[in-house]
């Protein structure tokens, strides 16, 4: 799936984030966006992913309609919540329902792909925020669609998990489009062909 920025602007309180913005992100690409802390690089995942409008500009998808770009793109965000009283193969069958994973992937195994198959019946609400982290990027990895927006996909994990986070994403990502914000680490980035530096 191919989209296309032309000059996209996103204003809060009346000033301005960022404008004048301009990239065509291409079927299969891997690109980091990086800025500073205020830089607007979550804020654009989310424009760019469709979460959210921009003040001024167009977001365009290839052959796909507005009110359909949902079906096609999957975002991972700190700031995202989960059905905490769910069990994890509960979250997991419920998420499957609304946007299914890939048919090569089966509800049961997706725990331990996340290593976490021991807690496969444990209600999230008892998880870490690690654990959490991993299960927002299995959902969002996984899921059967064209593109993948993560938004600083480390918060919350220790080193052992973002080795596993390094490995994870490549794996997983296939043909998929996979946009990453991030403040420049470097596991962040893992798999990214071209970074997009936001001043």
């Amino acid at each position: 799936m191919q989209i296309e920025l032309q000059d996209i602007g996103k204003k809060f309180g009346g000033k301005y984030i960022f404008r004048h913005l301009n990239r065509t992100f291409h079927s299969g690409d891997h690109i980091g966006i990086v800025g500073q802390n205020g830089s607007g690089k979550s804020t654009l995942v989310q424009i760019i992913s469709g979460y959210l409008s921009a003040s001024e500009g167009l977001v365009t998808y290839e052959g796909i309609p507005s009110d359909q770009i949902w079906k096609q793109v999957s975002i991972c965000s700190p700031a995202m919540g989960l059905y905490e009283d769910f069990t994890l193969l509960e979250h997991l069958q419920f998420t499957h329902g609304l946007k299914p994973f890939e048919s090569s992937y089966s509800v049961k195994e997706i725990p331990e792909i996340l290593q976490l198959e021991k807690h496969a019946n444990k209600a999230l609400k008892y998880f870490s925020s690690g654990m959490k982290q991993r299960v927002k990027l299995g959902t969002a990895l996984l899921s059967d669609v064209s593109c993948v927006f993560l938004d600083e996909p480390c918060a919350h994990l220790d080193k052992e998990a973002e080795k596993w986070f390094s490995e994870f994403v490549i794996s997983s990502k296939k043909n998929k489009t996979v946009i990453v914000a991030s403040n420049a680490s470097e596991t962040e980035l893992t798999g990214c062909s071209d970074v997009w530096t936001l001043s």
